[in-house]
């Protein structure tokens, strides 16, 4: 029974769509739509369902279901008030059959019996597969007979009275109707474990009344009215309630057994003053009318005398004293949501109905119409909300600018056009600057925000930095601003620091063309600062396309000092290539003092990190890097040797002389790394080197041989670099004293000027 259970549920959503929106509205189609395709694929394996509802039971193809769910008991409880058995669906339902039986099915009763009743209207629509089903149920026991039997059988539950038992006691009459009613109701009016109070009406149950008929027999009632003892016993009983089960009993009064009709009748009878007292107690415990409404709205929306409930309970609340402000707005809600979407736009547009309207129904109702695309009627609806703007009503003007706030939000899911969003938004930026009232302002800063996230999720990062001026500007202009304004112009600027809208200019820093990250998108991450600087390196750390780290790394290096902190930071990173795109950014944006977190990196073990930590070390403190880097030249990679020695060159590091002539003259130092040393010896071109160079270069004798030529050629030309007379008169000497052949040679085309 599962899947007809998903059906009732479907099915139940459909309904609320219609009866909320109209049959062509997008959601509504939707609704319906998935619930034809369950009817569907229930139907695929057989010919024909149906369900059949009798005294408060379900049955489908001739077996109860045993599983109750509120949505299976509205659909018992419509299908028993339409006066209907069931219905019969066949294998071959199309979605406009499913829609016209949910059309009808949503009529009241009596529109129903005028209109020639229910078969009647679906014969009308053209509904052939879909029929009122005539079968009528007992009881279901496994071994029953087939279908046709069980419809030829008369119901149990229309059967005749039992006799009646010996008339017990007037108290234990209360007790025994009390134990039933309490019983019945179950969990509702219960609220949810761990809520407290009133606050769990917001998840209110309605209870299933439709198996108190026994009941009923027993406290004697009959079809007519109860008499004036019998109703006294029922009053007593339901007063006796928790005000949560007296609004359970209430909610589910549609349920009550069709017999005996006079148990319905008394329930009826007392509903008025049942909904004044429970309602007027929870009022007593602390509960508000935010709490109340819903659930209020939940019993009386179904009730056909719910102006005469609704009135007996302002009766009520003013006799103990409390307020009745809020009765009436219960009955204007319930009444509005009758309305067809014309009625609607003639009361707001022609008879100013619009702020008689809570904010959730200004809201719906906006929203409507934008899903339907009614755009003329809706830009005249918020031309009615930015003109109470200039109201000198403060009451009035919150309830504008709340709902603006609502409007605005719509910017980024589902849009708003145009001819929509531009009024609003120049509106709302000159409304910024002179609202006086910070509670109404607060609302302007929040559909101001809502616009301006709107705008950096579609890329605009232009026009917001625009607004932002503008809105700057329209506050000089007032001349000197209250601190709660400014404020406010804070909050908005750091709104755009939000994750979403960090992410959403991070996207455009990706893939927009190059001129228009400069020209626009830029400036906007230079705008929001610190923020954006953590967000950029954050993204540098999960980036694996390189190209799109290069567009992030020049994105951070156009903040400046604002990405020292979060750059710093990303030292520690796991990632090998965020930390060497931190160090080149700290060497070209940082100074000296960012040097100290550095060091501990010419040990990483990645050679690309140690490196460029060489590179940026130099470029941040100079000749401070020296006493860092000297430790490292006999402790490290040959790279990274490579780096020091060309960092201690550009320094002409005095400090190095003896280290580096060390390594140069020591034969078990590589070649290559030798010709290094003497490269940077040349650079540093310091006199000092000279006793170190003249050795390298001198011709050993006949037996101690002689350096390779490359060390020999390296140390003349570093001779050379040092210049002074000193060397190139050794320089000279050592040539001179030089035997002829391609040593001679070559030492002399070096030396050549």
């Amino acid at each position: 029974m599962s899947g007809f259970l998903e059906l009732s549920q479907s099915m139940a959503m459909a309904i609320k769509s219609l009866q909320m929106y109209t049959a062509a509205h997008p959601r509504t189609q939707e609704a319906v739509a998935a619930s034809h395709a369950q009817l569907t694929a229930l139907l695929a394996g057989q010919e024909r369902m149906q369900f059949v509802a009798s005294a408060g039971r379900a049955f489908v193809d001739g077996q109860v279901v045993e599983v109750r769910s509120p949505q299976l008991t509205a659909l018992i409880r419509q299908v028993s008030e339409r006066g209907l058995n069931g219905f019969r669906f066949e294998r071959g339902v199309t979605p406009g059959e499913f829609l016209a039986f949910l059309q009808v099915l949503i009529l009241k009763p009596q529109r129903i019996e005028e209109q020639g009743g229910f078969e009647a209207l679906l014969a009308a629509e053209g509904v052939r597969h879909i029929k009122v089903s005539q079968t009528r149920y007992e009881e279901v026991r496994e071994g029953d007979g087939g279908e046709a039997e069980r419809e030829e059988r008369a119901p149990a539950f229309d059967a005749a009275p039992p006799p009646p038992a010996p008339t017990p006691s007037p108290d234990s009459l209360v007790k025994v109707i009390r134990e039933a009613l309490l019983a019945a109701l179950g969990a509702a009016g219960d609220p949810p474990a761990g809520s407290g109070g009133a606050g769990g009406l917001q998840a209110f149950l309605p209870a299933d009344l439709s198996g108190l008929g026994p009941l009923g027999y027993q406290l004697g009632l009959g079809d007519g009215m109860p008499t004036p003892i019998q109703l006294a016993t029922l009053r007593q009983v339901l007063m006796s309630l928790s005000p949560e089960r007296q609004l359970g009993l209430l909610a589910g009064m549609t349920t009550l057994p069709a017999h005996p009709q006079g148990l319905a009748l008394g329930v009826r009878a007392l509903a008025g003053e049942m909904l004044a007292v429970a309602t007027s107690s929870l009022l007593g415990k602390g509960a508000t009318w935010t709490q109340l409404r819903g659930p209020l709205q939940e019993i009386l929306r179904p009730l056909p005398d719910r102006e005469a409930l609704v009135r007996a309970l302002a009766v009520h609340l003013r006799s103990m004293g409390q307020d009745a402000s809020q009765v009436e707005n219960l009955l204007r809600h319930l009444d509005w949501e009758h309305l067809s979407l014309e009625a609607r736009l003639l009361k707001v547009l022609e008879e100013g109905h619009l702020f008689e309207l809570s904010h959730e129904q200004r809201l719906a109702f906006l929203r409507e119409l934008l899903d339907l695309r009614r755009f003329d009627e809706f830009i005249r609806v918020q031309d009615i909300l930015l003109e109470v703007l200039r109201s000198e009503l403060v009451e009035l003007r919150l309830k504008a600018i709340q709902t603006l706030a609502g409007i605005a939000r719509w910017a980024a899911d589902p849009g708003l056009p145009f001819d929509i969003e531009g009024p609003l938004a120049e509106a709302l930026r000159a409304h910024f600057a002179w609202e006086a009232d910070p509670p109404v302002h607060r609302w302007n800063v929040e559909a101001l925000e809502a616009l301006l996230a709107a705008l950096v999720q579609r890329g605009d990062l232009a026009l917001v930095l625009t607004d932002l001026s503008e809105l700057q500007g329209l506050c000089e202009f007032q001349g000197e601003q209250p601190a709660w304004r400014v404020e406010a112009l804070g909050t908005l600027k750091a709104s755009l620091a939000r994750p979403a809208l960090l992410e959403a200019a991070t996207a455009q820093v990706l893939t927009r063309e190059k001129d228009l990250l400069a020209r626009e998108i830029l400036p906007y991450l230079e705008a929001v600062g610190a923020p954006m600087a953590q967000h950029l390196i954050g993204r540098l750390g999960s980036e694996q396309d390189r190209t799109r780290r290069g567009r992030l790394v020049e994105a951070i290096r156009s903040l400046g000092a604002e990405a020292l902190p979060p750059l710093l930071e990303a030292l520690g990173a796991p990632a090998w290539y965020l930390i060497r795109n931190a160090l080149t950014l700290l060497g070209d944006l940082g100074d000296a003092s960012c040097m100290p977190p550095i060091v501990p990196l010419l040990r990483h073990p990645e050679p690309r990190v140690r490196r460029t930590a060489v590179r940026a070390l130099w470029k941040l403190g100079g000749p401070a890097a020296e006493p860092h880097l000297l430790p490292r030249l006999k402790d490290t990679d040959a790279e990274t040797l490579q780096e020091i020695l060309f960092v201690l060159g550009q320094m002409r590091s005095e400090a190095s002389l003896a280290p580096l002539s060390e390594m140069v003259q020591d034969k078990r130092t590589p070649e290559r790394a030798r010709l290094q040393v003497l490269d940077a010896l040349a650079h540093i071109a310091s006199p000092k080197s000279v006793p170190a160079l003249v050795e390298l270069l001198r011709r050993k004798g006949f037996f101690g041989g002689a350096e390779p030529l490359a060390v020999r050629l390296a140390a003349a030309r570093a001779l050379a670099a040092v210049a002074t007379p000193e060397a190139r008169e050794q320089l000279q000497k050592i040539l001179g004293a030089e035997p002829k052949g391609e040593d001679r040679d070559a030492l002399h085309r070096m030396a050549a000027p």
